[in-house]
């Protein structure tokens, strides 16, 4: 029967895996905080939403700090398994999700079906509708 180590209890490896995990995690700041930001005009709304979403990847320090255990040392398979099912979850199934509801929505956009929005409205109004102008197309 074939058993699978979870890691390796070489510090070389270890040291190595560190790297590369660094290298999978840290482009994910700049990539979510860019994207965010190329999406949403008007810099109250941009300023608030930026603020949620960094806010947000501030509350992981609260998270980590509880489930990276003591107990669970030296291996922290639990810390490593809820890390990775957020990864999955909100990381890669958020970055899905979001990616075809704005492809989506540019595809309405470009058809005219979001034309209404502007009806009856002067220039001035309609330069102040920010992202949900029709013209408006969201980067993906």
């Amino acid at each position: 029967m074939l058993t699978l180590r979870p890691g390796s209890g070489n510090p070389h490896v270890q040291y190595a895996g560190t790297f590369l995990g660094a290298m999978g995690i840290y482009p994910c700041i700049a990539n979510t905080i860019s994207w965010t930001a190329n999406n949403i005009e008007g810099v109250y709304k941009r300023g608030i939403t930026l603020g949620f979403v960094i806010g947000w990847g501030n509350l992981n320090g609260i998270v980590a700090s509880n489930i990276y255990r003591t107990q669970d040392s030296p291996r922290f398979k639990p810390g490593h398994g809820v890390v990775l099912g957020y990864e999955t979850l909100f990381l890669l199934g958020g970055s899905v999700v979001q990616y075809l509801l704005l492809r989506r929505e540019n595809a309405k956009r470009r058809r005219g079906e979001r034309d209404y929005w502007i009806e009856g409205k002067s220039e001035a109004e309609i330069e102040k509708l920010g992202d949900k102008r029709p013209d408006f197309i969201y980067t993906l």
